[in-house]
């Protein structure tokens, strides 16, 4: 097999079923001489990945978090391309690795793409994001019904995007050393490190010839979500880093 130009991340923690129907439909949907498969299994208390899922998997010392898990996986990928995907997440057609490369081939300054993901029932989870007049990060066209709406429907540049589906340059990866492992268990580490990778000159775009479905449509009720949220707003938006993309209030994390 020839080096793998991308790298297909599952970060995994328990719920074997959505981690192995994943795995299987990502192979069952991606060229193999172009695209690799990993499972970071982050210490699940239900199985041990590998004796699971087989040498695509790698299982954690101890429990990392999100950020942590991610950071561990990166370290064994091949490919010039990471994509990290969520457990709950699946594609439903196939060559989308490609068209995901395609991208970043067209665009020497993209450094983050996401795809589009949409709800079990084909509404929009997301499209990518932006900051609302309070400076917090919002799912554009969250919940509509037409994932093919003109304005969401062509590649364009965004200002954050899901870490549910996150695709990056290895080069610029390395050079932010992966997410924050100070937002612990999850939750603002993806729009942490898309703010991070615009400033050292990268674009973040939305590929809507990408199209997965993601199960959970929203985790703000965890008691990371709160702690985080304002650990981002002291860092990017106390600090004038982020500025609004529109002026309304989108979203009530801070506002």
């Amino acid at each position: 097999m020839s080096t793998p130009r991308l790298s297909v991340i599952i970060p995994a923690y328990n719920h074997l079923e959505k981690v192995t129907r994943c795995l299987r439909l990502v192979r069952e949907t991606t060229d193999p001489e172009l695209t690799e498969v990993l499972v970071q299994d982050d210490s699940s208390t239900e199985y041990n990945g590998p004796l699971s899922l087989g040498p695509c998997c790698e299982r954690t010392n101890y429990n990392l978090g999100f950020a942590g898990n991610c950071n561990q996986a990166a370290k064994r990928a091949k490919g010039e391309v990471l994509f990290f995907l969520n457990q709950d997440c699946y594609p439903t057609a196939a060559g989308w690795d490609a068209t995901l490369l395609a991208l970043f081939d067209s665009h020497g300054k993209v450094g983050v793409v996401g795809p589009t993901l949409l709800f079990p029932d084909g509404k929009v989870q997301s499209v990518g994001g932006l900051f609302d007049g309070a400076g917090q990060p919002f799912h554009e066209a969250l919940g509509y019904g037409n994932p093919d709406w003109e304005p969401i429907s062509k590649a364009r540049k965004v200002s954050w995007v899901t870490g549910a589906a996150l695709a990056v340059r290895r080069g610029l990866w390395n050079m932010l050393g992966g997410f924050d492992t100070a937002y612990g268990r999850g939750y603002f580490e993806d729009a942490d490190f898309c703010v991070r990778a615009q400033l050292e000159g990268y674009e973040v775009w939305h590929e809507p010839r990408v199209r997965l479905v993601h199960e959970v449509g929203s985790t703000g009720g965890s008691p990371s979500f709160a702690v985080n949220a304002r650990l981002f707003k002291r860092q990017f938006v106390d600090t004038k880093i982020v500025e609004p993309d529109v002026p309304a209030i989108k979203v009530r994390f801070w506002a």
